[in-house]
């Protein structure tokens, strides 16, 4: 079994076909098909099942893919590592981030890194929690930027916080209920909400919001998984929308929504960083994590060292 035949075979179940494979690879389709058929013989089973169009992993191959992937980053961390030891400020790491941290506390973190190392290479990904930790136990993310309700309870997983947060409802701009005070969370039942998030856990959220102050929540109509969408629909309307409040911090040019400032309590959140415990971190991620504790926003409630 050869590291190229291990790297061929996470192409190949990544890209669901041979032939993207072998554009990602920038190899000869002919090549792919020989290297994973030869894994094939030396294990003695199949590893996919192929199809007229596409190919899918055997349960076999999934195993192996899944080993493979953490194969792969862990020699890509050693030689990042290598590199930053020989003084080389080069690397590679693979980041991801749910959508409201990565309007604020990302672009930050990202951009001062790549100011300090320009040769360092960053791959982004925009996933929310907790459908992120798969890619965090394998490998593929080196470091998830999650905004999370609880910690996982994990003992291959370490988890920084790095800000303290709570949910808000925003509306645009000029809205009538902006400059309306002692607002609280019953005076807002019978509005117009719009639900942001993944389906079904978004909708989880926002009940929740309510039902923790003992009300009812609203029937919402609109159901938005893309916060850019959300972030327009919220602006041409009357709508309201449940965002974190750290997207509001330290933004000095005018945005098209404002949080409302409410007398009730709202629900905790966190954001954090998430990585793996059970394996030494990269340099590379090192360094990205410091540049995210810098990058959170002098307003707000910050997370104390440790």
């Amino acid at each position: 079994m050869k590291l190229d035949q291990l790297r061929n075979l996470v192409a190949v179940g990544r890209a669901g076909s041979v032939r993207q494979a072998s554009r990602d690879l920038n190899l000869s389709q002919p090549a792919v098909t020989k290297s994973i058929k030869t894994l094939e013989a030396e294990l003695g089973c199949e590893l996919l099942h192929r199809l007229s169009h596409s190919v899918i992993p055997t349960p076999s191959g999934e195993a192996l893919i899944k080993r493979a992937q953490t194969i792969e980053a862990e020699l890509n961390n050693a030689l990042n590592e290598i590199e930053n030891i020989e003084g080389v400020m080069t690397g590679d790491i693979s980041v991801s981030a749910s959508p409201t941290v990565a309007i604020n506390l990302m672009p930050t973190a990202i951009l001062n890194l790549k100011t300090a190392r320009p040769r360092m290479t960053v791959h982004i990904e925009e996933m929310v929690y907790p459908h992120v930790l798969p890619a965090v136990r394998s490998g593929e993310i080196d470091v998830a930027v999650c905004l999370m309700p609880e910690q996982p309870v994990a003992d291959d997983l370490k988890v920084d916080v790095l800000v303290e947060d709570v949910l808000t409802p925003a509306v645009r701009s000029d809205h009538p209920l902006v400059t309306t005070p002692g607002l609280r969370l019953n005076d807002l039942l019978e509005e117009e909400w719009l639900v942001f998030g993944r389906r079904g856990e978004s909708r989880d959220i926002y009940e929740q919001t309510f039902r923790l102050n003992g009300l009812e929540p609203p029937k919402s109509t609109i159901e938005c998984t893309s916060f850019t969408c959300a972030l327009a629909l919220v602006e041409k309307s009357d709508y309201l929308v449940l965002v974190p409040k750290q997207i509001f911090a330290d933004r000095p040019q005018a945005w098209p929504i404002t949080p409302l400032d409410l007398q009730t309590p709202m629900q905790p959140w966190t954001i954090a960083a998430i990585t793996r415990s059970n394996v030494v971190m990269s340099a590379a991620s090192r360094v990205f994590l410091e540049e995210l504790r810098k990058a959170v926003p002098s307003s707000a409630n910050q997370a104390p060292r440790t």
